[in-house]
């Protein structure tokens, strides 16, 4: 709402306005109110806004207030990001409301909620509730109240005080009982313990046990590592043992496990194949805990997942770990193989030794460059026999064993095409290379006439062009031939009546004088 001067009405005395019926009306109706005021008036209304429990806003305006939408989006986003709770406590009860911002939530001045909240973000909250005082018998034990959550909720408070238990007025407390370690008293199934004493059963001492300070991990600041691992007792962490089989927490600190330590793919706790000790896996143990023999498998690794044997490795022809240390080594019970090396055992590439292409460029080109000057391999510098093809293109289909390489770039579109014979020895068909052949002309790839393609695209838009107008032509030529044929035997097939229409009068009327007729006959 805009600031008018003509409907702020101070009280007497100068104060401000009674909020509270407008307050009232504002969260029945949840509304918040954003007040975009100038300058002048920004401290009345920071004032009156402070008095609002709903969730309300103060922006200030430029003197022509020509800022107004911009001011109002960064208010609303400011308090769309903003979170608390406000309780309407009665008279008697005090509520103190304490959030417990995350993340980036920050508390806000107030202390009864968080800003920078985004969407679906939760916040959360401790509410502490408390009654001034309880008199048995009185109506003024029930209290109702709300909690209001501006512009969200309203959270409905109702209190049932109860001043004294039915088990406290029957006499059926037990002064220092031995449940209580006769050092309280049990009422209500419940210890109170006398002076100096303190725990669930006041068993501990104040004057000669350790504080709960010896129950902090000085590592990980928890007391006893959390509330889900352990509690402090006197002094000292009582561990809370996990409900599944087999599941054990101790420690100092409840900081030791067996199931927290590293897993494998599986989801297995040491890989199924060592015992897991205080958050590390023991892999000369079994996963129960007891020592492993010497024909137990062995396994290493920080989940237990790498088997200490090799044989997985071993080529089962050559016996060779990985076809040999050139080729690849045993890590985890499989090969990791080296580079331009494959296969289980490492034992298959065709890029290396006699077969990588690379070693010959330089006399691949230094053959194909001097094959006018009759340059020999030896020129050359290759290190196996080399020579150009007695063709064009060297014919495969005689060389049996070999392998084409990767064409060398002579120029812009060229390339030269060569070929490695090579041929299967030994007991491991390790390739032995024979020699190199070489294309005696360049491979150049013929570039594509764009004036012919151009041509034939407009040749054959016309053509389909043409034959469709003379399909259509055809087609309304034979169409229209059937209907004249129609319409003719049609006409041969009328017959028409020849007589004259009873309506039709004759354009002509003769008359005859009758006293013409008689003066001829005296003539």
């Amino acid at each position: 709402m805009w600031h008018d001067q003509q409907q702020v009405h101070a009280q007497p005395g100068g104060g401000l306005p009674l909020p509270r019926p407008a307050n009232d009306i504002l969260i029945k109706n949840k509304v918040i109110p954003i007040f975009a005021v100038t300058s002048g008036m920004q401290g009345l209304y920071d004032e009156l806004s402070s008095h609002l429990t709903q969730l309300s806003s103060v922006g200030k305006l430029s003197d022509n207030s020509d800022d107004v939408a911009t001011l109002i989006k960064k208010q609303l986003d400011s308090i769309i990001s903003t979170t608390k709770l406000n309780p309407q406590a009665p008279t008697g009860v005090t509520v103190t409301v304490t959030p417990r911002c995350s993340g980036d939530q920050a508390p806000i001045g107030t202390g009864n909620g968080c800003s920078g909240v985004k969407i679906d973000e939760e916040v959360k909250f401790d509410v502490l509730v408390m009654v001034d005082e309880c008199v048995a018998d009185s109506p003024t034990n029930a209290y109702s109240f709300n909690i209001e959550v501006p512009g969200i909720a309203t959270i409905p408070v109702e209190i049932e005080m109860i001043c004294a238990c039915d088990c406290e007025e029957d006499g059926s407390q037990i002064d220092s009982s031995t449940d209580c370690s006769n050092a309280g008293d049990l009422i209500c199934g419940s210890c109170q313990c006398h002076s100096g004493t303190y725990g669930d059963i006041c068993q501990c001492n104040q004057t000669t046990e350790v504080s709960s300070d010896a129950c902090i991990n000085p590592e990980t600041n928890s007391i006893c590592g959390g509330d889900n691992n352990g509690k402090c007792i006197c002094g000292q962490c009582e561990c809370i043992q996990p409900t599944r089989e087999g599941y054990m927490r101790w420690g100092q600190f409840c900081e030791c496990s067996n199931y927290e330590c590293p897993r494998n793919l599986d989801n297995a706790i040491c890989s199924n194949n060592g015992y897991c000790f205080c958050g590390d896996c023991d892999c000369n143990q079994t996963p129960n805990g007891s020592p492993k023999q010497s024909t137990d498998p062995q396994f290493n690794g920080t989940d237990c997942g790498c088997p200490v044997s090799k044989a997985d490795c071993i080529h089962p022809t050559t016996e060779l770990e990985c076809s040999g240390s050139s080729n690849g080594e045993c890590v985890c019970g499989v090969c990791n193989c080296k580079q331009d090396h494959y296969g289980e055992f490492c034992d298959i590439c065709q890029d290396c030794g006699p077969l990588n292409c690379t070693k010959y460029t330089d006399c691949v080109e230094c053959m194909f460059e001097g094959q006018d000057e009759g340059k020999t391999y030896k020129e050359c510098d290759c290190t196996v026999e080399t020579s150009m093809s007695n063709d064009e293109r060297v014919d495969t289909s005689k060389l049996g064993r070999h392998k084409q390489c990767t064409p060398i770039p002579v120029d812009e579109n060229c390339d030269i095409i060569f070929y490695l014979h090579y041929e299967d020895k030994g007991t491991t068909n390790q390739p032995v290379l024979l020699e190199i052949l070489i294309d005696r002309e360049p491979d150049c790839p013929t570039q594509p006439n764009i004036i012919a393609i151009v041509a034939g695209v407009i040749g054959g838009i016309l053509g389909v062009g043409i034959l469709l107008l003379i399909i259509w032509k055809i087609f309304t030529s034979i169409m229209d031939k059937r209907e004249y044929t129609k319409f003719l035997e049609e006409r041969s097939k009328a017959k028409w009546n020849t007589g004259l229409s009873p309506l039709y009068k004759e354009p002509m009327t003769k008359y005859v004088n009758p006293l013409y007729t008689a003066a001829a006959s005296r003539i």
